[in-house]
């Protein structure tokens, strides 16, 4: 074990606190419209997200953080298709199921009163009763017996644990407004903060760790949600104390890219596991805008020079599981689901904290290009791994050459691990939440997308609507309705992509400043304004010399022509793990020359069965194809099952 805590010694140094550039809305605040509402209502009432506890008996048989708590090894739970060998890491087991039924439970709370669908509401209910039915006197809330509770000595998930429960029952408190929910997650963050703090035991120093206690850094998501909620330092405080117990201890190298003493030096790449790389980034800009050490906002800066290495064209990081020193490659290199999901959380955060338009723009490529491309079109499944560039799914390597059963489609994906399922149903419940975002008494639309904001601005109550089908639209229409006149600004964020906004009516002369036009007035009544974006189709080359075309925020691709094979069947109708299997390759000699023209082009205005406006969109590109040259219709990404990102240049 590698102890660093002299390189850690600024920590004690006076603070500097840097006021984040917005402050996020309440949880609920922001509700899906339009098309987004209409997936997420399919996704709860046909789909994985309210189906997975049918799917995957073990969220319904392990009541794990009440009467099935853990006290060792003999409390391991049976894990779908996974065999136990007696292998050392199997410990962690113990803590598996807390991450898969607390991000769960996130999702389908988020989901249920998201979509106002009141069997979900009322499941919902029961879900958070017991748990506080669980809460012991001391205040404890989690899944072990007493004789192991923040006594861990190895690998365990008790901070973990407790962040995937926090983080749905903070939600779950703002959509009620229940204050005895509020009071139990204040009552058991006393405990944890008490057991482990910077004058007693480190959680960090172990002995032996295989990823539960590194996931666990994630507890300051929830100190940074009860400080939004309730404005005491002391939730920031603990937020950077778990930083930097995190970046004390080496515990095992897989797990802690994001420790400080790693970041000190820039041009190294990412090694670990891509999941808690990703995560760790909101804990470290979080510490540093906490402290403003100078230390940090150079580890913050070198920790976004190797993020660049990691990203695709999708948007996405690579990483299907580990990074292993890789830099992104749309056709070697895959995306992990979870990797995903918190990645484009960690861009949220960052929107937040620092209003860089640079993370706005990534968070929505990323959510609409290789998070939606990894959902099925009857979002009864998706992918736990996908990369770019994919030309099969068949349970096997992306070389072919070994067993690999993350490339495949699943509503479960029991036989790896069920992390990217759950995860999934957190997609666009975090999403919504990272849409608009509160500057002082002002408003500003961060992300765009179909959504309607109600929150209250100088004690007014005022409702935003953005009716949309953004981003397979050009246009919004964003409608403010203040209960009375009441003066604020509204700002509506530039895109960094090739793009010019034009507003209606045209008397509004809307100032930019900072990547976002302000609108300051007094709004009176229900007031109407139309922006239009005037895109541009980019042809973007990487590094391998290959390139990929992108217009706004979506990213175009060729889809291939494929069949599905179903390889398990589910007990709960239409569920099933398919593969996805190539008819023809003829995407293998498409190729684009340097004289190839490209136009963008809307066949109709419909809507799919899947409630996605995808088929009104394409790009028509002038391709070789062999020794000759065709039209090749593109589509948006997110619309793709096998596909082809990148074309090498034709000569």
């Amino acid at each position: 074990m590698i102890d660093d805590s002299e390189s850690l010694a600024f920590f004690d140094s006076q603070r500097n606190s840097i006021n984040p550039v917005f402050t996020a809305f309440a949880t609920g605040s922001s509700k899906p419209t339009g098309w987004l509402l209409e997936l997420m209502k399919k996704d709860l009432e046909q789909g994985i997200v309210g189906s997975l506890d049918e799917l995957y008996p073990g969220i319904k048989n392990d009541d794990l953080y009440r009467t099935a708590r853990r006290g060792g090894l003999e409390d391991i739970p049976e894990m779908g298709d996974l065999t136990l060998t007696g292998a050392e890491w199997e410990k962690s087991i113990m803590w598996w199921n807390a991450e898969t039924i607390g991000n769960w439970w996130d999702g389908f709370v988020r989901h249920a009163y998201l979509v106002d669908d009141q069997k979900a509401k009322l499941q919902s209910m029961e879900i958070v009763e017991n748990l506080l039915a669980s809460q012991d006197d001391d205040g404890y809330i989690g899944i072990y017996k007493k004789n192991l509770r923040y006594q861990h000595e190895g690998s365990n998930g008790e901070l973990w644990a407790q962040t995937t429960v926090f983080r749905m029952l903070l939600a779950y408190y703002e959509f009620s407004n229940e204050a005895r929910v509020l009071k139990a997650v204040e009552k058991a963050m006393a405990l944890t903060m008490d057991n482990y703090n910077e004058r007693g035991r480190n959680p960090f120093e172990l002995t032996r760790s295989f990823g539960g206690a590194t996931h666990g850094l994630m507890l300051t998501d929830v100190c940074e949600t009860l400080y939004r909620i309730t404005g005491e330092l002391k939730y920031q405080d603990y937020a950077t104390y778990l930083y930097r117990a995190f970046s004390t201890f080496s515990v095992n190298r897989s797990f802690n890219d994001v420790r400080y003493p790693y970041l000190k030096e820039k041009d190294s790449l990412f090694i670990g596991h891509a999941v808690h790389t990703y995560e760790h980034l909101r804990s470290l800009l979080n510490a540093y805008y906490v402290t403003g050490h100078k230390e940090l906002e150079l580890a913050k800066d070198n920790a976004m020079h190797k993020l660049e290495q990691c990203i695709l064209p999708s948007g996405a990081g690579h990483g299907n599981e580990w990074l292993a020193g890789r830099t992104a490659d749309p056709t070697n290199t895959a995306s992990e689901f979870c990797a995903m999901l918190e990645l484009r959380n960690f861009y949220g955060s960052a929107i937040q904290k620092t209003g860089k338009i640079h993370y706005a723009d990534q968070a929505e490529k990323l959510t609409f290009n290789a998070m939606l491309g990894s959902r099925s079109e009857d979002g009864r499944a998706i992918t736990y791994g996908k990369p770019d560039n994919c030309y099969i799914l068949n349970g096997r390597s992306i070389s072919q050459d070994e067993r690999e059963p993350r490339l495949k489609y699943s509503p479960t994906h029991s036989e790896p691990a069920v992390c990217c399922v759950p995860n999934y149903t957190r997609n666009f419940a975090y999403y919504l939440d990272q849409m608009w975002m509160r500057r002082d008494e002002n408003i500003v639309a961060v992300l765009y997308g179909p959504s309607k904001l109600t929150t209250q601005i100088n004690g007014v109550n005022v409702i935003v609507e953005q009716n949309t089908e953004y981003p397979f639209s050009d246009q919004i229409e964003f409608v403010i309705t203040p209960e009375k006149p009441v003066e604020f600004e509204l700002s509506f964020r530039k895109p960094g992509w090739k793009t010019s906004m034009n507003f209606k009516p045209n008397s509004l002369s809307p100032k930019l400043e900072n990547g976002y036009y302000g609108i300051k007035r007094t709004w009176s009544q229900r007031e109407t304004i139309n922006i239009k974006f005037e895109q541009e189709i980019q042809t973007k080359e990487l590094r391998n010399g290959e390139i990929y075309f992108q217009r706004g925020p979506l990213v175009y691709a060729l889809p291939i022509p494929h069949s599905e094979k179903v390889v398990k069947n589910y007990e709960l109708d239409g569920f099933r793990d398919f593969y996805c299997l190539p008819m023809n390759d003829e995407h293998v000699k498409i190729t684009f020359p340097s004289d190839g023209g490209i136009h963008f082009e809307k066949e109709s205005e419909h809507i799919t069965e899947d409630s996605l406006p995808y088929t009104s969109n394409q790009l028509v590109v002038s391709m070789q194809n062999g020794d000759k040259k065709e039209k090749v219709k593109l589509k948006p990404m997110g619309n793709t099952v096998l596909r082809k990102v990148t074309f090498k240049k034709a000569y």
